[in-house]
């Protein structure tokens, strides 16, 4: 499944105790979850809510969305300008990531890797 979040700068906003989220234009990304961040130079990092510094966050996560699927088993892969990709995937047991735009479009990845979507058309 594609999110229509192409062509969007990704931004941190912030990151909590327990959320990390991240805006795409009008959309927020909210990752509830482990956020792994593959480098382009072949390095891979962890980033977990509550244990990421905003700056170390936005170093990481800075580019354009070139694309932005859903996986089948329900796991995020955001692949940035910079030739990063962000990967956050499926929890067994809480709703590990979300993509929405408030009263448009709301993508939430259940436990067990279900998605959950609602599009107003």
């Amino acid at each position: 499944m594609d999110l229509p979040i192409t062509g969007e700068q990704l931004r941190v906003r912030s990151s909590g105790p327990h959320v990390i989220v991240l805006t795409a234009g009008a959309y927020e990304i909210r990752v509830e979850s482990e956020l792994v961040v593959h480098r382009a130079a072949g390095s891979v990092s962890h980033r977990l809510a509550g244990e990421t510094r905003v700056d170390d966050l936005t170093e990481a996560v800075d580019g354009v969305i070139v694309s932005a699927t859903v996986e089948s088993d329900g796991e995020l892969r955001i692949d940035l300008d910079s030739g990063q990709r962000l990967v956050v995937e499926p929890d067994r047991f809480f709703e590990a990531w979300t993509v929405t735009d408030p009263g448009r479009y709301l993508v939430v990845c259940m436990p067990g890797g279900e998605l959950a979507v609602w599009a107003s058309d």
